[in-house]
């Protein structure tokens, strides 16, 4: 389900009816009716008869201990009050008996959202009525009758109240415009573009509070009861398709800004891929009012159903083929607009998939990807035939992709290993639907279908730019890794050995190195299982830019959140940076040597005063108070009437300070993407977190429309890009080196006056700053003798950082330059790494189609 502060239109069709129920059962109840009128039965949220799609047995267990932290913030979703049903025949009864008893108390009171509620539903009611008139019998429905009564139950409701009412209603009843026979379903729900009515989305404080609180509230009316059969089929899938065509908008305008530069490939898929997350949550709020209905359609059925409804009204029969093709290429547009080219597909290839044993392949039949052409201006014929191998070409990659993944993995060849970190809601689709052989095509995959056709037409020339991005990034998270093992060879410290830090860093070395070496490829390569066009390397990634973006994010976010952690154990960079403000603060370095590095690190921290406890000291006698403290030492440690006669520092229970890891909104869908999770799952919080960086109050919680969210959540990730691909364990080496230089160059010093061991392990090479600025404790000439140590300081920082101190930087700008390189790199970069594949037709190969045929 979605999270309770995004709204859907379904949510808010839905709504209006509710509060309808509650407000005559509330004002009913408060007026004395009798019981017989409230009769109703306790319904959850979801209906408890539907079958669950959750994972099961060993898998579910997996799953939950994988997501164990996140699911708890989205169990707030199914901690939502109960509702009462309110019977559809007992509207009228109780509204005669609540005008009765107004009218004869003259007391006349209405919220101000009961009116709308009913005008908004009734208008949309009848004109969905006008439709399955004109079209039900297309498909043939069953529901119009009962969708008829539901609106005359309703008419009868306001012919009753509105004399009561008359002033009042007519000021705040909506004016909505009159259905006309062509109006189409999405039209009728343009009314919900700018709720009026608070769905429970609003409040402040986190979800723990959210769920504590009434459901909903609208001026006055707990929404407690909803009305029986207040949905038919048709209501609650033009509400699912209207939303769900407003994300696609949205995520093909986004892969249009990626196309312009103007958004990196990893926020832009992230965005992508949670859109498909949430028509899946938004298809599974609809479920009930779906599957109840006795229409029986599927997803497929509803898609060209509209599109009927669209092409009859520009004199279109879709049944009608095109001379030599097997649609009507005059209704590609509505085909398209309706997803119905996605179930086409779909259907096709699924079909003669879950009919073999082995993985169907693709010779050409309908001719091969071009990426030249321009599919906003190519003909009819060419689009369909670009959007067929568009899909064909790449769906045996996702089967073969899809049995790998979920391979045990004593059953695979040797030289592969199971556990792939990444798996799209594409490719989990696909998977998932290939091994449920009785599972029809949910509606979310068909989104996700039309999503990966539009990502193609969008990038066009440039499809194949994201997969270079991801091999460019892999190149240089593989090199830093590998600096940092051969740099901290047969070093050691408790911290990072308890949690295994070097096994985790080689760990995603192999996951970096894992498309580069292709082990995959090479077992296809020698066992024959792929052929034709389909047998050359990279074919999956140079046709999944999505995939590629998700990677990326994997990849960058697991760097960066194992980097930080290196710097918490280690802490080269924290106290380095001690040791940099106290330079700069003595005049010790000059603008043109400025350590833009170090720079960068304390902006990312949210500037100076937040790299140190407080404000950045500025003092001489504050710099060592300030690293003591960051250390894990009390402030009243220095205070002469606190301080125990020893001049022992007290220790707070709060420990020692460290760098903070960043991405707050990038970390929430790290490692999401695993074939083992059920999909992402976003918490109020969840939601909270990447809405409230527009929001002028942090500590509310606005409301949105699930494309509204997407949207800012790609700008979010944007936004945090620079964050998380700085290289923390660079920027260590760095401050390690210094630190080096700078021990041996004060240890004659220091080895006389505290002795050979000051110093006895390398990992406690940080603690040369405390001692250099320890020597201002000397009560004589302390503070002067600092500032020799100090000068000393700046000259190793002449010597072993400046000639660097932009490398760090330099590689942040090189990064977020790799997405956005217009052509392809391979002759420059990695062509004697890669195998380019030859771009020669294939060989004709029988390839099972009567099924793709047969459509339409």
């Amino acid at each position: 389900m979605l999270p309770s502060n995004l709204y859907s239109t379904y949510r808010q069709y839905k709504h209006d009816t509710d509060v309808v129920a509650s407000w005559l059962a509330q004002t009913g109840k408060t007026l004395g009716c009798a019981a017989e009128l409230l009769a109703s039965h306790s319904v959850s949220p979801t209906n408890p008869n539907l079958k669950s799609a959750r994972l099961k047995g060993k898998a579910r267990k997996s799953a939950k201990a994988q997501a164990h932290g996140h699911a708890d913030n989205f169990s707030d979703q199914s901690q939502t009050r109960r509702k009462y049903v309110l019977a559809l025949k007992n509207f009228v009864p109780l509204a005669e008996f609540i005008g009765t008893r107004l009218n004869e108390a003259k007391i006349v009171e209405i919220p101000a959202g009961v009116p709308t509620a009913i005008e908004r539903a009734i208008t949309v009611r009848k004109g969905f009525a006008q439709l399955l008139q004109e079209h039900g019998r297309a498909l043939k429905l069953e529901s119009n009758e009962n969708h008829s009564y539901f609106v005359s139950v309703l008419e009868k409701v306001r012919h009753v109240l509105e004399p009561l009412f008359k002033d009042s209603w007519a000021k705040r009843a909506l004016q909505l415009p009159k259905i006309t026979a062509t109006t189409n379903p999405f039209e009728l729900l343009d009314f919900y573009d700018a709720p009026d009515l608070d769905l429970g989305g609003v409040t402040t404080g986190s979800s723990e509070e959210a769920a504590k609180g009434r459901e909903t509230v609208d001026e006055g009316v707990v929404v407690d009861y909803e009305a029986e059969d207040a949905a038919s089929s048709l209501v609650a899938f033009a509400t699912l398709f209207r939303d769900v065509r407003a994300l696609r908008m949205q995520v093909k305008s986004l892969w249009a800004d990626y196309a312009q530069d103007e958004l990196s490939l990893p926020s832009v898929a992230i965005a992508t891929n949670t859109a498909i997350n949430i028509a899946r949550f938004m298809e599974e709020d609809a479920t009930d009012s779906i599957r109840l209905n006795r229409d029986q359609k599927t997803a497929k059925d509803w898609s060209v159903f509209y599109c009927q409804m669209a092409a009859s009204s520009q004199g279109i029969d879709i049944t009608k083929r095109t001379p030599g093709c097997d649609i009507n290429l005059d209704a590609l547009p509505m085909l398209d607009e309706s997803m119905a080219v996605s179930f086409i597909l779909l259907e096709a290839w699924i079909n003669q998939a879950r009919a073999s044993s082995k993985v169907v392949t693709y010779n050409g039949k309908f001719g091969w990807y071009d990426l030249t052409i321009d599919y906003d201006s190519a003909p009819a014929d060419v689009k369909w035939q670009q959007d067929k191998s568009a899909f064909m070409e790449v769906a045996p990659q996702f089967d073969l992709m899809g049995r790998f993944n979920t391979t045990p993995p004593d059953a695979l060849p040797e030289g592969l290993y199971s556990g792939m970190p990444v798996e799209d809601e594409l490719l989990r689709g696909l998977r998932l639907l290939l091994t449920n052989k009785d599972k029809v095509i949910p509606f979310w995959l068909g989104f996700a279908t039309a999503i990966h056709l539009d990502i193609r037409r969008v990038l066009g020339r440039q499809s194949e730019k994201p997969f270079w991005a991801m091999m460019r990034y892999n190149m240089a998270i593989d090199d830093s890794i590998t600096q940092n093992m051969e740099y901290y060879q047969g070093l050691t410290i408790k911290g990072w050995d308890q949690v295994d830090g070097d096994k985790r860093l080689i760990r995603l070395q192999s996951a970096a190195r894992w498309f580069t070496e292709n082990p995959l490829y090479k077992v296809i390569e020698s066992t024959g299982l792929l052929t034709s066009r389909n047998n050359k390397e990279h074919t999956f990634l140079k046709m999944h830019p999505l995939f590629c973006g998700l990677w990326i994010h994997y990849i960058r976010t697991t760097y960066h959140l194992l980097a930080a952690q290196f710097e918490r154990c280690w802490g080269g960079i924290l106290y380095t940076g001690h040791l940099y403000n106290a330079l700069w603060n003595e005049n010790l370095v000059s603008d043109a040597a400025k350590w833009d590095d170090m720079e960068l690190f304390y902006r990312l921290q949210g500037g100076k005063d937040k790299f140190f406890v407080g404000a950045a000291p500025t003092e001489r006698d504050n710099y060592h108070k300030q690293l003591c403290m960051m250390m894990g030492f009390s402030a009243t440690s220095f205070i002469a009437s606190t301080r125990n006669k020893t001049r022992k520092l007290v220790p707070t229970k709060a420990g020692p300070r460290s760098l903070v890891a960043q991405g707050k909104v990038s970390s929430m869908f790290h490692n999401q993407y695993r074939p083992s999770m059920e999909g992402i799952k976003l918490s109020v919080d969840d939601v909270q977190a990447i809405l409230s960086k527009k929001s002028p109050n942090p500590q509310r919680t606005p409301q949105a429309t699930p494309s509204q969210l997407i949207h800012q959540l790609a700008l979010d990730i944007e936004a945090e890009i620079p964050e998380t691909s700085v290289d923390y364990l660079a920027m260590h080496r760095q401050c390690w080196d210094f630190l080096r230089s700078l021990k041996t160059a004060v240890d004659p010093y220091f080895n006389r006056v505290a002795g050979p061991t000051w110093i006895e392990r390398e990992h406690q090479l940080p603690f040369v700053a405390g001692y250099i600025f320890s020597t201002a404790l000397d009560p004589v000439g302390g503070e002067s003798k600092m500032m020799e140590f100090l000068v000393l300081v700046s000259k190793v920082y002449r010597e072993v950082v400046a000639p660097y101190r932009k490398d760090v930087t330099f590689f942040l700008e090189t990064i977020q330059d790799y997405d956005k390189m217009l052509s392809h790199p391979e002759d420059k970069f990695l062509g004697p790494m890669l195998n380019e594949p030859s771009l020669e037709g294939p060989e004709e190969e029988d390839w099972v189609d009567s099924e793709f045929e047969e459509m339409m």
